[in-house]
């Protein structure tokens, strides 16, 4: 057989091996299997790369699927469709030299190599570079992982190996939640050329609105109409009585650029140069939470397609978990 156990750094691992004499030539050599596979599987990993091995070097060589051979179908196939497309197909450009020739089905030491790279503040030719936060070096990862998983959907290549992959865990949650006080103090700080972002802090913080669905929003009588959102889902936001007039009056024609570039200045002129616009969304759950609304009806208020994420609002209804349990055993009109 192939594979032979060993134990590496106090942990069993699995070694492929061959060694076989083909066309009068001796052929050996070893590698080591990717961890946490079983022995079945590792026996099967183990033939797969016997029968390459023998076909390469009989003349019958398999061609190998590169991430880069993944990228291109990926894009070819999907890009049309992302609503980052551009975004996406200049980061994979960027990074493209990395992983264009890289074996797609053998990820686990490519992937520790080039987090290193990213992480790293020198090229390769010891030139100074960026380095990238994990966060960013997520996203980047997320991009080539889904194209490799698209690859093997369609049957580009026989093995989906991006459980493999090593992806740096990023916890980026914020957990600033403005009042009112704070989101009137910010509006009345912006100048009087900024009052596109002056109505923008209003309604976000009346809302739970992101910044994008605020300026492309088109108010109705049922509500702020979304046809394209986050979630991929069209949705209706009721109109706050405070900020019906802005509904009616207000048009947006800021560049996002613009947009942000007003929204720093009046935050810092407030005295918060540290909050994010996107905490006024925060800020709006937190206010219908405070409010007695449940977790499944702000949820839906927000937009989200998942109740996990509604779910890091959950620690502001611990007052009220608290006065639920309190009323356990109590009659109606007895406490006990």
């Amino acid at each position: 057989m192939p594979i032979e156990t060993i134990t590496k750094a106090g942990r069993r691992r699995y070694r492929w091996t061959f060694e076989r004499v083909i066309e009068g030539s001796r052929v050996r050599k070893a590698k080591l299997l990717p961890a946490g596979l079983s022995a079945k599987q590792a026996d099967e990993l183990g033939r797969k790369w016997d029968a390459e091995t023998y076909a390469l070097h009989t003349g019958v060589t398999k061609a190998v699927v590169t991430i880069g051979d993944c990228v291109l179908v990926h894009v070819t196939d999907k890009g049309a469709d992302w609503k980052d497309g551009r975004k996406r197909a200049l980061i994979l450009e960027k990074w493209g030299p990395e992983y264009a020739t890289q074996d797609a089905t053998d990820l686990h030491a490519w992937s520790i190599r080039f987090v290193g790279y990213m992480r790293a503040s020198l090229d390769h030719l010891g030139r100074p570079k960026r380095p990238l936060s994990d966060a960013a070096i997520r996203n980047v990862l997320a991009y080539i992982r889904a194209a490799i998983k698209y690859a093997f959907k369609i049957g580009h290549i026989e093995v989906d190996q991006t459980a493999r992959m090593v992806i740096p865990t990023v916890n980026n949650e914020r957990h600033h939640y403005p009042q009112r006080k704070e989101m009137l103090e910010i509006a009345r700080a912006c100048l009087s050329r900024d009052r596109e972002v002056r109505a923008a802090i209003r309604i976000a913080f009346y809302s739970g609105m992101r910044r994008g669905e605020i300026l492309r929003a088109k108010p109705t009588r049922y509500g702020f109409s979304l046809d394209d959102t986050k979630n991929g889902r069209p949705r209706i936001i009721p109109i706050h009585p405070r900020v019906a007039v802005l509904a009616r009056r207000m048009r947006f024609t800021l560049t996002v650029k613009q947009f942000e570039e007003g929204w720093k200045r009046a935050r810092t002129a407030a005295g918060y140069p540290d909050t994010k616009f996107h905490d006024l969304r925060h800020g709006a759950a937190s206010e219908m939470i405070n409010a007695g609304i449940d977790l499944f009806t702000v949820g839906g208020v927000l937009g989200h397609k998942s109740v996990v994420s509604t779910k890091r609002y959950s620690h502001l209804v611990t007052d009220r978990l608290a006065a639920a349990v309190g009323k356990i055993g109590q009659k109606r009109g007895n406490p006990v």
